[in-house]
Order: C-alpha cells, then sequence, then structure tokens
C-alpha cells in the first residue's frame, strides 16, 4: 500500500511539473515575443517556479526509488501512463486546451490498460 501512496505523489508531482513548465512558457511567451532560443531557456532554467519543477523532479525520482522497495516494476510502472491522462486534464482545466472526444476515448483506454495491467499481476 505505501508504494501505492508514493506513486500517487510521482503522478501529483509529475502532472506539477507539466503544468507549471507551461504557465511559464506561457508568460514569458507573452512577455517577451522577440526573445531568442539561448535567451528564453536561461529566463526559464532561473525561474523560481521551473527551479521548483526541477526540486519536485528530484523528490519524484526518490519517490520511485521508495515505491520499488516494496512492490514490483512490473506492478508500479504502467501506473506512470496516468500521466498521459491527468495532464491533459489539467491542461484543459487551468489553460482551456481542448480535448477531443477520440482523445477522451484514447484517456479511457490508457486508463482500461492500466486497471488490466495492474489486475493481471
Amino acid at each position: 500500500m505505501e508504494s501505492y501512496l508514493y506513486v500517487l505523489g510521482i503522478l501529483a508531482l509529475a502532472v506539477y511539473g507539466q503544468i507549471v513548465i507551461k504557465s511559464r512558457i506561457l508568460h514569458y511567451s507573452a512577455s517577451r515575443s522577440a526573445i531568442d532560443h539561448v535567451s528564453f531557456l536561461l529566463w526559464m532554467f532561473f525561474d523560481p517556479w521551473i527551479i521548483s519543477v526541477f526540486v519536485s523532479t528530484a523528490v519524484a525520482a526518490a519517490f520511485w526509488m521508495l515505491a520499488l522497495r516494496h512492490a514490483d516494476l512490473s506492478l508500479l510502472y504502467p501506473f506512470m501512463a496516468l500521466t498521459f491522462v491527468l495532464v491533459p486534464v489539467f491542461a484543459a482545466l487551468f489553460f482551456g486546451e481542448k480535448v477531443s472526444t477520440l482523445q477522451i476515448f484514447g484517456l479511457l483506454i490508457i486508463v482500461a490498460g492500466v486497471s488490466l495491467a495492474t489486475i493481471a499481476h
């Protein structure tokens, strides 16, 4: 059970990272339209929110190591596919991104696949 809590934390941190990166990209793109690639990346890498994403990625890696202490990789890894479900959902909520009916169907297939992989184990 403890491993699943770590995986839940990993999923939350992964979604956090993607949403923050997109948010900061929108921020810098809107305020600095003529900026070159190197300057853009420097602004991004030194942004405190982006630094928090780097930290959250390190924490997620630690959680992954702790999760694998008590559970099989073949059992836990399919849960990582849920990021492909959660990120589009949160992108729609926070940024108004469109999620088509076909995408929703695909996301449901991912959830079904993770469910089957877990049950089959």
